[in-house]
This record gives C-alpha cells, structure tokens and sequence, in this order.
C-alpha cells in the first residue's frame, strides 16, 4: 500500500498598490522576510490587471491615488473578489473618507503613513489567516457535502439491503407457518385416523374452546394455541389401551379412570421433543387439573394455565352433551346446569359464565352448510377447519383458495360421490377474521 502524497505547501500572494515608486521599494524591503508572493502595482488599472491574472489573497493599497483611489479601487475588489483580504493605506488627512469607507463594508482595515513595519506584518498575518479560515471552512463544507453525499448512498444502499432481508425474513417465517400448520394437521389426522378417537368430538371441543377464548378477549396467539389444544386434547389416548377410555367415563372401573387421567402425561411425553408445541402441551397436560387445586396435580389457579382452564370447560361441556360423562346424552341447557354445580370448583367461574350466559355459542360446527367446491373461486378464505367424512382435516382455517386446491376438493367429491359443506369469510372480513 503506498503511502498518501503530502500536499504541497501554499504560498500566498500579496499585492501592494501605491503610485510612489519610493513607497513601492519600501515595502519591498519591509516584507523581504515573509514567506509570501508579493506583487507590486503602482496604480489601480495595474492591480486589477494582476488580480485578472492569478489569485490575490491580500491588497494594500495606498488611500489617495491619481485617476482610481485606493477606495474606489478595493471597491471593485469587495465586487468581483470577495474573498480578498483588503487593507487601505492612508493619511491623517484621510483618515474621515477611510472610516466612511470602513463602514460601508468595502475595507477590511486601515493603516496610518507612516507605518511600522511589525504592524504592517501584523495585518497581512491577520488577513492570511482569515483567508485560511475561509478556505478552510469551504474545504470542510465541500467535505460535508461530499460524506453526506456518501451517507446517503450508504443509507439507500443500507434501506435496499434491509428490504431484501426483510422480503427474504417474511418469506422464510411464511414458509415456517405453513410447514408449522401442516405438521399440526399431520398430527390431528394421525389422532383421527384411529377408529377409537371421535375426531368429531375433538373438533367441537376446539371450536368450543376457541369461542370461550374470543370472548373473553385473549391475545390472538393465546386462542390459536387453545384452540389447537382442543382439536388434539386426546393425543394422549394414543398410548392407552381402547378399554381405558371407550366406555363413559361413569362406567370405568377405578383404575381405568386412573388410566384415562394418565392420557395427559401420554401427550406430554409425546410432544416432549417438538419445543414449539411446549405451550400446547402444557395446556393438554394439566386440562384436568381443578380449578381449586384439587386435581391431578393439586395446583392452584394461578398455577394452572388459562388455555387448560377454557380446554376443560369445552371439553367437558360435550362430554355430558354426547354422553361421555355419564353414558346419557344431555341437552345444552342441562349440560349447562350440570356445569354451574362445579363453578369455581372443577372450572374457572369468569370463563365457565361466558358459556353459560352466550346463547350462540355450545351448537355444533359440523351442521354448517354454505358452499360446494365446484362454486369456489381463487382467493375465497376458509372460515372454519375442511374434514373429511372421518373426521380427517383437509385444509385449516384461513387457508386461501388457489386453482390447486380448488381442483383437489373438486377431485375428493367425485371420488366420495357427494360434496363438501364448505364455509368461506364474507369478502369484508376476510383477511381480519382467521385467527
């Protein structure tokens, strides 16, 4: 790497105007010691033809003149060089029009004939170096402009980056999502698929819960996870054997309902190694933890989490409404009333009333009718979760319709001989309502 060329001294020139030839030599003498380029002149028209011909950083110029005086001259000098240094010579007899010209602007300072060469020296050093200052200061303001002209090609360059990265960001925690919501349908469907496991009643239990949790005016990310928890809350039925949980859970023996409980634990353990279902998990886990403590685990409310205290309101408002509970089916209303028997004991009474008092809300999901696949278009959101005639999820919630998928649901009704139910957002709410 070679190193910087040092910058070459500059030497700065100095032009004395008087039309005594005498005066001239004088200041010649005066200023021999001075690392400067001086320039004589002995009239006005003469330094303004030198001034024409190479900068001048400082004049003297002698008062009176014949045909130009030093004020008119440095004048013109103020006009057309604005930067010079200017510096009159003057008489006492001189000394009213030099202070009027002074005054006007046009003069930087004065000096009285006769002069003493160390305050001549004095005002040209004083004149140089406002000279430097000045050439300094454009140097730096050139120097702003230039590195802010860098900044802000930095910063256009830096924005572009930022928008790429943050395309490629975007673009890679979609894919996560989809890739997130595909392995969770895997896992329902691999609950579904088991002859043993209503995926109805799993169904309906996560609509249930996901409505206790709208209402009650959980975050979005809380009534996703609830909601999920319900449509696999008997995962863990997966590693019990059929007689443990096939019979109402009234007509199990005691160590079969033990057994049944124990379905929590299972799902623990089988989703131990998927650390971003760990919140899921956990509301599956403690579902049927009481709300006094006197559950699985004897934990109290506080410790108990909100998604587990929604889960078991739904789950077991259809236990008793399909029959689970005691091996009689029962209606809403009395479902209902069996539940507010157990407010603040079994369930959390602040979420068990949004049950209780909501009308809309404890009919089934799985009545809705709206549309067929042949009458879908791309960009149509689907409302609620697609199943099959087992209970198998098809597509989920939000999903938006493209030709792909509308050529798939078109090819599954020919093949199971009649069409899906299918219900879509209102076009108004499309984008706002999938949770």
């Amino acid at each position: 790497m070679t190193a910087p060329t040092p910058e070459k001294p500059v030497t700065y020139t100095v032009l004395f105007v008087d039309d005594e030839p005498n005066i001239l030599r004088a200041i010649k003498r005066a200023l021999f010691t001075m690392d400067i380029n001086l320039l004589l002149a002995d009239g006005g028209s003469k330094a303004l033809e030198l001034m024409e011909k190479q900068t001048v950083h400082v004049v003297i110029s002698d008062m009176k003149m014949p045909q130009m005086s030093g004020a008119e001259l440095l004048e013109q000098v103020a006009k057309n060089y604005p930067d010079t240094f200017r510096v009159v010579l003057t008489g006492y007899a001189d000394i009213e029009s030099t202070i009027k010209a002074v005054n006007q602007g046009k003069i930087h300072r004065y000096l009285q004939k006769p002069w003493e060469n160390q305050e001549l020296i004095s005002v040209i050093n004083e004149g140089l170096e406002r000279v430097k200052l000045k050439e300094e200061n454009t140097r730096l303001q050139k120097l702003t402009r230039l590195q802010n002209k860098k900044l802000k090609d930095v910063n256009t360059s830096l924005e572009s980056v930022v928008q790429k990265r943050t395309r490629q960001i975007k673009f890679a925690l979609n894919k996560i999502e989809k890739h997130n919501q595909a392995m969770e349908q895997v896992l329902f469907n691999v609950i579904s698929i088991n002859p043993h496991i209503n995926g109805k009643f799993a169904i309906e239990v996560s609509e249930l819960a996901a409505k206790i949790a709208r209402i009650a005016q959980l975050e979005k990310c809380d009534i996703k996870q609830v909601k999920y928890a319900g449509l696999i809350c008997e995962i863990g039925q997966l590693g019990l054997l059929v007689e443990d949980f096939a019979e109402p859970f009234a007509k199990l023996k005691y160590q079969q309902q033990q057994n049944y409980l124990s379905q929590t634990k299972q799902a623990a353990l089988i989703l131990a190694p998927a650390e971003e279902l760990q919140p899921i998990s956990d509301i599956i886990e403690f579902q049927f933890e009481h709300y006094n403590g006197s559950g699985l685990y004897n934990k109290v409310a506080k410790e108990i989490p909100v998604g587990a205290r929604i889960l078991a309101i739904a789950r077991d408002y259809w236990r008793l409404v399909t029959g689970r509970m005691s091996g009689v089916e029962m209606q809403p209303r009395d479902a209902k009333a069996e539940m507010k028997k157990h407010r603040n004991t079994r369930y959390d009474g602040e979420f068990l009333d949004l049950l209780l008092s909501a009308e809309d809300i404890g009919t089934s999901t799985l009545l809705d009718t709206t549309m067929k696949a042949a009458q879908l278009k791309e960009g149509m959101q689907l409302a609620k979760n697609l199943y099959n005639d087992s209970h198998i999820l098809i597509l989920p919630e939000g999903h938006v319709f493209n030709r792909a998928t509308i050529q798939k649901l078109q090819q599954f009704e020919e093949e199971r001989g009649k069409a899906f139910s299918i219900q879509i957002e209102p076009e108004s709410n499309s984008e706002t309502t999938s949770q």
